[in-house]
């Protein structure tokens, strides 16, 4: 019996080490000012300006190779070649992650001892004059990542403006009594296309899947206060990524490739009215979709946007706070 449940017990402790989301190198990272005085405030009030999760699903790519003649009556036809990439991933599964990693961000800001204030505090402020109100705000196209959707956690209020969002939140944190202003931009990738002509005669194009959290625009991004001369924030802290954080075992890592060759005639035909050289112009489109396990998809990015911004905000409170 005892042999049995030693045996059961390391079967388990196999499964639960195989199905275990993994991560690869964290290397986070400041950017921003160097120079501003990093003094200690009193006020923990923290006002969540934005949180959005901006997901890959979607890449295409086209490469052309332009034709012509060359020497000697030689001649090459143009080569075109395209390239679609998809995700196979629900948007029930994207609104999950964004509201567990939201929730989570907040129960770590509560842990670090900050007072979350609650979004429409801040619907008398000039800074956001104009500006419409939401606790319900829609996935839609990213503006700022082709090919991906931006998610906002449900049931959360957020100010919005059709012309985008002011990033410079250093009046709003004035108007607030100096309370800090966070605002969060997540971006998850799946995959890299790049197009190119110089590979051989003829169009490339090829795409590299591997799901991350990118070092690309991902930020968490605070702001305390504003200086009386030049505007400038109290104090300001920009978490960043240096390096893309890898999510393991989620997605098949992968090349997928479409290369076109150029039709290219170096003989000729003869006729009566002399060799004749004739090239055809070619053009071709490829498709695939990445699938992806859905529970794994959550868990991994979850895992990753927990890692990155508990890392943060314990940065941000060492550097700022009591």
């Amino acid at each position: 019996m005892k042999a049995r449940l030693i045996i059961t017990m390391a079967l388990l402790m196999g499964i639960f080490t195989v199905s275990a989301q993994s991560l690869g190198d964290f290397k986070p990272g400041k950017a921003g000012p160097k120079s501003l005085e990093r003094p200690k405030f009193d006020n923990k009030n923290l006002y969540i300006a934005d949180f959005a999760v901006h997901y890959q699903v979607y890449s295409e790519k086209s490469a052309s190779k332009e034709g012509g003649s060359g020497i000697y009556g030689k001649v090459m036809g143009a080569a075109k070649a395209s390239l679609a990439v998809g995700l196979d991933i629900s948007q029930e599964t994207l609104q999950n992650i964004t509201n567990d990693a939201y929730a989570k961000f907040i129960a770590d800001l509560k842990a670090n001892g900050f007072n979350i204030m609650q979004g429409d505090e801040a619907k008398n402020t000039d800074f956001y004059k104009g500006y419409k109100y939401s606790t319900n705000l829609t996935m839609s196209p990213s503006n700022t990542m082709e090919g991906a959707v931006t998610v906002h956690p449900q049931n959360v209020g957020f100010f919005y403006n059709e012309k985008g969002s002011s990033t410079n939140t250093t009046k709003l944190s004035k108007e607030l009594n100096d309370a800090a202003v966070a605002r969060i931009d997540l971006y998850v990738e799946f995959v890299k296309t790049r197009g190119s002509n110089k590979s051989g005669i003829g169009a490339n194009v090829v795409a590299k899947t591997n799901l991350v959290l990118s070092d690309n625009n991902t930020i968490a991004h605070f702001i305390v206060g504003r200086n009386k001369i030049g505007g400038s924030p109290l104090g300001e802290y920009q978490g960043v990524l240096n390096k893309d954080l890898d999510i393991d075992g989620v997605i098949k890592e992968e090349k997928i490739t479409n290369y076109v060759a150029s039709d290219y005639d170096n003989w000729g035909t003869s006729t009566a009215f002399g060799r004749v050289y004739s090239a055809k112009n070619k053009a071709t489109s490829k498709a695939a979709i990445v699938p992806a396990d859905a529970d794994k998809y959550e868990k991994g990015v979850e895992l990753a946007i927990d890692t990155f911004l508990k890392h943060h905000v314990s940065e941000f409170k060492s550097k700022f706070f009591k």
